[in-house]
C-alpha cells in the first residue's frame, strides 16, 4: 500500500467530486508531475505516526496522511478512489509541519512504539540502521514541504490517494 498526495484547487476538488470517474486522469496524467504530487511509497505510516504519535485518526492538523476521510470514486480494480484535504486543512497541515524541523521529526523515530501501534511496515525497520530507517521514511518529507507551502500560498487542497 502507497499513499499519494495530487495538489488540487477548490475548483478541481469540486469537479472531481461532482463526476469522480475521472480522478485517476487528474492524478497522474494533469497537472505538473514533478511538483503537484508526492508519493509517500511505503513509508507514509511510519511518517505519519512520526509526525502525530497517533497510528491513524487524530484530531493534529498533521494527521492528513493517514486521518480516515470519505473515500471518493473507485480504481480500475473497483477500490477507494480518493480522499480530499481540503485547502483549509492543507493550510493548518502547512503551519504545523514548518514548526517541525527534521532533527526534532526524526527525534520521534521509535521502532519499538512503531511495532507496539502496528504501524505498516514497521517490521522492515529491524533490519536497518536509524539512519536507513530515516532515510526511507523522510525520502518524501522535502517535497512534501514544497507542496504543502505552495498549497497554502495558492489556497488549494489535495487529493490523497491510498493504493
Amino acid at each position: 500500500m502507497v499513499i499519494v498526495l495530487r495538489r488540487a484547487s477548490s475548483s478541481d476538488i469540486e469537479r472531481l467530486i461532482a463526476d469522480p470517474d475521472d480522478w485517476e486522469t487528474f492524478v497522474y496524467e494533469e497537472g505538473d508531475q514533478q511538483n503537484d504530487i508526492v508519493d509517500f511509497d511505503k513509508a507514509w505510516h511510519a511518517l505519519h505516526f512520526m509526525l502525530t504519535g497517533a497510528a491513524y485518526n487524530t484530531d493534529s492538523p498533521l494527521g492528513i496522511i493517514a486521518n480516515d476521510g470519505e473515500t471518493i470514486g473507485t480504481d480500475e480494480n473497483g477500490f477507494g478512489g480518493f480522499t480530499v484535504v481540503s485547502p483549509a486543512q492543507m493550510k493548518m497541515f502547512d503551519e504545523a509541519l514548518r514548526r517541525i524541523d527534521d532533527a526534532e521529526l526524526a527525534s520521534h523515530y521509535d521502532h519499538a512504539a512503531m511495532l507496539e501501534h502496528d504501524i505498516y511496515i514497521a517490521d522492515a525497520f529491524a533490519g536497518l540502521t536509524r539512519e536507513e530507517a530515516l532515510e526511507y521514511i523522510f525520502q518524501s518529507l522535502p517535497a512534501l514541504r514544497d507542496l504543502t507551502a505552495s498549497c497554502a500560498k495558492a489556497g488549494d487542497g489535495a487529493l490523497r490517494i491510498l493504493t
